[in-house]
């Protein structure tokens, strides 16, 4: 029985550990007539209403930190989030965003990158 119970466990920590695998989140610099660092979240849609929070941290100027939490309707598979590009601080930034589910458990996306000269010049994920 034990062993029945272990193996459930696992199971289930594998599902998890898939569900965040299929989610992806990719920045980049767009222009739509002001430039801005656009973030955007994609995830397997659900006929459920989701939380999503997006929390953009910078290394060295944590003062331009910013968490913001959006509505994922149901049957919606991608939000995005931005930041204007000027005076954003240059240097390493990293932007999580934390997926809950309706059933209070939350997947974690991170995204890495550094900002020199008003352009991403290298990404790690």
């Amino acid at each position: 029985m034990a062993r029945i119970r272990s193996m459930g466990a696992w199971t289930l920590c594998l599902a998890v550990s898939l569900s965040a695998q299929d989610s992806t989140l990719t920045c980049e610099v767009v222009d739509d007539g002001v430039e801005q660092i656009k973030c955007t979240f994609a995830t397997p849609r659900k006929n459920e209403t989701r939380e999503i929070s997006f929390y953009w941290h910078s290394d060295m100027h944590p003062q331009d930190d910013r968490e913001r939490d959006i509505v994922l309707p149901a049957n919606h598979g991608s939000v995005y989030d931005y930041r204007y590009l000027r005076g954003r601080a240059q240097g390493a930034w990293t932007v999580t965003v934390t997926l809950t589910d309706t059933d209070g458990r939350e997947h974690e996306v991170v995204h890495a990158f550094m900002l020199e000269d008003d352009h991403i010049v290298s990404e790690a994920r």
